[in-house]
């Protein structure tokens, strides 16, 4: 007589990857960077409508004064906008960066992570209230992306070595 026995084997649950999704949110603050960028050499390059001349003007005839320079509202204005373009695409590779040499950064509940979430909810809030479609799409899906990493991140360990 043979007697045949089933093992059964058990899997444990792995938790859904973190990395993935914070990596997302990362090339969405690069794309909104050079996007931006990209945008504006391209209005450079291009003949401005007659309305666009205008505003232009009024832009350099209000000038003012800030600590002994003299700027006009339209270098303040392409000044900010070409160098928020550069901010966004070093805050993407940096935490690109990040992720890669150090994911616990990520894998864990930390500030690290929730700072790149606030901090895309912060511009979102601001591009809701002030900007056009195109960076509104992107940081939803940024907020969205490094929502979900923190949603799969594993709580901070009780020694506390992850919390950096």
């Amino acid at each position: 007589m043979t007697t045949t026995t089933s093992t059964t084997t058990s899997r444990t649950l792995s938790r859904p990857d973190s990395l993935r999704p914070f990596t997302v949110g990362a090339y969405g603050f690069v794309l909104l960077g050079v996007g931006h960028l990209a945008l504006s050499a391209a209005t450079a390059l291009t003949a401005p409508t007659p309305q666009q001349r205008e505003t232009d003007r009024a832009m350099r005839e209000s000038a003012f004064a800030l600590m002994g320079l003299e700027r006009t509202t339209l270098d303040l204005f392409n000044g900010l906008s070409v160098a928020m373009s550069f901010f966004g695409i070093t805050c993407g590779l940096l935490i690109l960066a990040a992720v890669r040499h150090a994911p616990a950064l990520v894998r864990h509940r930390t500030a690290f992570g929730w700072t790149a979430l606030a901090a895309s909810l912060a511009v979102l809030a601001v591009s809701v209230l002030l900007l056009p479609p195109p960076p509104i799409i992107v940081l939803t899906l940024t907020s969205c992306a490094f929502a979900l990493s923190m949603s799969r991140a594993a709580p901070p360990s009780a020694r506390g070595t992850t919390t950096a």
